[in-house]
């Protein structure tokens, strides 16, 4: 999957999805086990296009690729890319990229007794109340998380 630069800001960059490079990967045809060893098939069976596994909605999805440490216990490390659909409703619980007086961050929803918190998965962070003093906008809501294999 390449990524097409769209802007870069101290705390985000975004890209978008270029299609045209979207390939198919090749893909077993049955699951492999992460427990105990089982044999496998010496064929692959099915195309996989990343495209239409991880981007639901093409028109409202783009990419961002996330900077810091406040979400690690979510699995979002930095330099990770995150797919973000603008279109779903964001759920209690959800991870969305939201923006608060101007500043962009990747944080937890959390209502609570009537009231929002963005909650970070870091226990270094605190949780922000959002106010109606705010500035506060959903921009989409985190649907898939790529990194890299340790």
């Amino acid at each position: 999957m390449k990524l097409k630069h769209l802007k870069h800001t101290d705390i985000l960059d975004l890209f978008a999805v270029d299609e045209a490079t979207l390939l198919s990967i090749p893909m077993f045809s049955d699951s492999v086990q992460a427990g105990f060893p089982s044999p496998a098939e010496d064929h692959l069976d099915l195309d996989l296009n990343l495209n239409d596994y991880l981007v639901q909605n093409p028109s409202a999805t783009f990419c961002v690729k996330a900077i810091g440490e406040s979400m690690k216990d979510a699995g979002i490390k930095s330099g990770d890319i995150m797919i973000v659909d603008k279109s779903l409703e964001p759920k209690n619980r959800s991870i969305v990229l939201a923006v608060i007086d101007g500043e962009f961050t990747v944080k937890r929803v959390n209502v609570n007794n009537n009231e929002l918190y963005l909650m970070p998965e870091n226990s270094n962070f605190p949780p922000i109340r959002i106010t109606k003093e705010m500035d506060f906008q959903v921009w989409g809501v985190v649907t898939y998380i790529i990194h890299k294999a340790v």
